[in-house]
């Protein structure tokens, strides 16, 4: 379903260029749940708004299902692949209730029984019909995240990409959106792309994963090799060291 080949991505700076992404290449199979983690300036969040169109590439080549980035990106491309971003109070317009929110995407890409497929979706995500003419302001995180969701997945498409979903949110809250993705991707035969610095959220949901630093892949490997630890880069073996968190050293009051 997606093929990314030697992908360069490459920002103008003051002081020249700067390469953010790395001849960076991987394939995502058809309803498999791929993740790209590292930490914060790897290039990972690059990497999935180059698949959107949203971050041009300066070198190599993507594709989705049957499009091929480039200039021109067509609205048949726009519906298949949607995105939902880390931030799920920036990610919303603050003016939109829940209603025009999910409306609007209906309009663009000219389908019907708009109240229908909102409520549908707003049942999918977990929110009832009560939610639906509330602003962003009178929802708690988690709650934006799935109106967020919501609107990715009212238009039916085949990719759905992750940034992070879940970093701003409590562990209590993350563990219910990430239980949701999951049946999200049973029930929907969906291609997923999560990126995240958290090895267990990774290990939670994706079937495999790629391991970026400094806009290169160092490795990719299956999750099963993750939650084992068996791994051959040292970086690997310090993200998830990282994910086990800080442990107290007992001391022998002796």
């Amino acid at each position: 379903m997606i093929e990314a080949n030697e992908v360069q991505v490459r920002f103008k700076t003051k002081t020249g260029f700067a390469d953010a992404v790395r001849s960076a290449t991987f394939h995502v199979g058809e309803g498999e749940v791929f993740g790209l983690v590292g930490e914060s300036g790897s290039g990972k969040s690059t990497v999935l708004r180059a698949l959107t169109g949203l971050v041009p590439i300066s070198n190599g080549s993507m594709r989705i299902g049957r499009h091929t980035l480039g200039k021109h990106i067509d609205r048949a491309f726009r519906r298949e692949v949607q995105m939902v971003f880390q931030d799920p109070y920036g990610s919303l317009y603050p003016r939109f209730t829940v209603d025009q929110t999910l409306r609007e995407p209906l309009t663009i890409n000219g389908m019907d029984r708009h109240d229908a497929r909102i409520l549908d979706a707003l049942r999918e995500v977990g929110l009832g019909p009560a939610f639906r003419f509330r602003y962003a302001h009178q929802l708690s995180g988690g709650q934006r995240q799935r109106v967020a969701i919501a609107r990715a997945l009212i238009v039916e498409p085949r990719v759905l990409l992750l940034d992070e979903p879940t970093s701003a949110l409590d562990v209590s809250v993350q563990a219910e959106i990430l239980n949701l993705l999951r049946r999200l991707h049973r029930e929907r035969h969906l291609t997923m792309i999560l990126v995240s610095h958290n090895m267990a959220v990774v290990g939670f949901l994706c079937q495999r994963v790629a391991v970026m630093r400094d806009g290169e892949i160092v490795e990719q490997l299956p999750i099963e090799a993750v939650r084992e630890q068996n791994v051959a880069h040292e970086y690997t073996r310090s993200l998830l060291l990282a994910t086990e968190g800080y442990r107290r050293k007992a001391i022998d009051p002796a």
